[in-house]
């Protein structure tokens, strides 16, 4: 009853609606999604801003562009050392099967 009134004084909208669209047409923003939608929906992130943005500030704080910049890092290093496949390691783990065999029963744990 209070709202109302200070509603009707101010000429501003009263319901929780009406509200939400005000705000989004005084920020630009599209309307309000749904709310089973709104977990579905994620906003386009532009990679070369975030770059930019990263070499001003001199550090990177958004997820995706830290983890764009970690694939960059791994294919720069798969290309000056090649691709490190584990079937070249096959070998190697039979001997650690049997190590951890010996280790087990000197411990105890069989």
């Amino acid at each position: 009853q209070r709202m109302q009134k200070r509603a009707e004084r101010f000429n501003v909208p009263v319901s929780l609606e009406s509200k939400k669209a005000a705000r989004a047409a005084r920020f630009g923003l599209a309307t309000v999604p749904p709310k089973g939608l709104a977990a579905d929906t994620k906003p386009t992130v532009n990679m070369d801003k975030l770059k930019e943005r990263a070499q001003r500030f001199g550090l990177n704080v958004s997820s995706l562009s830290k983890k764009s910049e970690e694939d960059e890092k791994l294919k720069k290093r798969k290309e000056r050392f090649g691709i490190v496949t584990s079937s070249a390691g096959a070998g190697a783990t039979e001997d650690t099967e049997a190590k951890k065999r010996k280790r087990a029963e000197r411990f105890g744990i069989v």
